[in-house]
């Protein structure tokens, strides 16, 4: 449990409500945390493979092995958010991204990447698709959306700049030390969560979710918490909605992850001149942040599943369209509209979850989620490399992706609220 006597003095110096702090802190991590995602990741599959020889399946395999140990651990780490808060689970997630990536400007051996490839992936997912959104989730609840998506900004800015950096370091001094430049970055901001992110809860502190006035007891006069339905794991696990948000979540990141490693090269592979590529990357970052806030928008005047249903739908067709893009300046434009359906998936998904089934057990509601989640994760890099390995082409891989999109985009449509819950304890 938090010390309650210095977090509330903390609180009491901001002159606003302290959780936009926490967001704050919450989105920087999650822009950190970035600096290992697929489409930094893409952009050394090139150098690696010149280097040691290795094939695309194997440089791929420490992707999806890394977010296969993430499936395994996410359980936990959801209900070690859901007790006790994500302070210690976002600061140490970011210093073992930044460790991570250290040990991987060392690396001699495939066996040696693997590892210290895989332990920063682990973290970054438990960080990015777990703890995160269910922190944002404890402090806010009529703002939940529009806060999400705020919070995934920090996503956008990382998305954005890293690839950015990590290519001018690159170019300049090789893939070794663009890395241990990224890894010491990194591992220097992972304090600020664990300085500002002081509580689990509002009522932690005194405080209520979105900064509404404090609940006071009629009769005692102390302050009482903020109601809101509860459900737990066990009660969430016996609706359909559960299950099929889950199967749409899943649908969702087989793509998300797959395309994110496999977009550079297959635009590198048609002719896109490297100096494209990261200019396409940072629109698409850019169309990831846009994409949030129109969900967040979309979410007052029709259901929320619904708007997830619309963006996976429009990220499917992208799938399609991406075969008949020119390898030039309109790569840009395409990787903006991919971003604005993409950024509208992932913005939704985590709120959608904590507005059904409350904040008490949040955390460990998707941490039941996450091995299938990110088995699906590691399943979408890993699928679309050995398939171009085998067929030289990433024709099939994309119409696989548009497929599963379109069809995992029905159960997010189905996917409608459960009826009633047992629970009503704010925990």
């Amino acid at each position: 449990m938090e010390s309650m006597h210095s977090t509330s003095r903390l609180a009491r110096w901001v002159p606003f409500y302290y959780g936009w702090v926490v967001v704050g802190a919450v989105g920087l991590t999650v822009g950190l945390s970035t600096v290992i995602a697929g489409a930094v990741f893409s952009i050394f599959i090139e150098p690696w493979t010149d280097e040691f020889g290795w094939s695309r399946t194997a440089i791929v395999g420490a992707f999806s092995f890394g977010t296969v140990l993430a499936a395994v651990s996410g359980p936990v780490v959801g209900r070690v958010t859901d007790r006790y808060g994500g302070r210690v689970i976002l600061g140490g997630g970011a210093l073992l991204i930044g460790g991570s990536l250290v040990s991987l400007a060392f690396v001699t051996t495939l066996a040696l990447f693997y590892m210290a490839f895989a332990a920063g992936r682990m973290a970054m997912m438990n960080v990015q698709n777990l703890a995160s959104p269910t922190i944002v989730a404890n402090w806010f609840v009529r703002r939940r959306a529009f806060v999400t998506a705020v919070m995934f900004s920090g996503n956008t800015v990382g998305m954005g700049l890293w690839p950015l950096l990590a290519g001018i370091l690159l170019a300049a001094h090789g893939w070794r030390v663009a890395i241990l430049v990224l890894g010491i970055i990194v591992s220097v901001l992972a304090v600020v969560p664990l300085v500002l992110i002081v509580a689990r809860q509002p009522e932690h502190i005194g405080l209520q979710p979105d900064g509404g006035p404090a609940l006071t007891d009629e009769v005692s006069g102390e302050s009482r918490p903020f109601i809101e339905q509860q459900w737990t794991a066990r009660q969430s696990v016996r609706t359909r909605a559960f299950w099929l948000l889950m199967v749409a979540q899943a649908a969702s990141v087989v793509v998300g992850g797959g395309s994110g490693v496999h977009r550079v090269p297959f635009f590198v592979g048609r002719g896109l001149a490297d100096g494209w590529v990261g200019p396409m990357l940072l629109v698409w970052a850019i169309g990831l942040a846009i994409g949030g806030f129109v969900a967040a928008w979309s979410s007052k005047y029709m259901p929320k599943r619904r708007v997830i249903w619309a963006s996976m739908t429009g990220t499917g067709i992208t799938m399609l369209l991406i075969l008949r893009v020119p390898a030039d300046g309109t790569a840009l434009l395409f990787a903006l509209v991919e971003g604005v359906f993409t950024g509208g998936i992932f913005a939704m998904l985590p709120v959608i979850y904590a507005d059904y089934y409350g904040r008490g057990s949040i955390g460990t509601i998707r941490g039941w989620t996450h091995p299938v989640v990110m088995a699906a994760l590691a399943a979408g890099p890993l699928y679309g490399a050995v398939i171009f390995d085998a067929l030289g082409s990433y024709t099939w891989v994309f119409v696989s992706f548009a497929v599963v999109l379109i069809g995992g985009s029905a159960a997010a449509w189905f996917a409608v609220p459960p009826e009633h819950s047992v629970d009503t304890r704010v925990r």
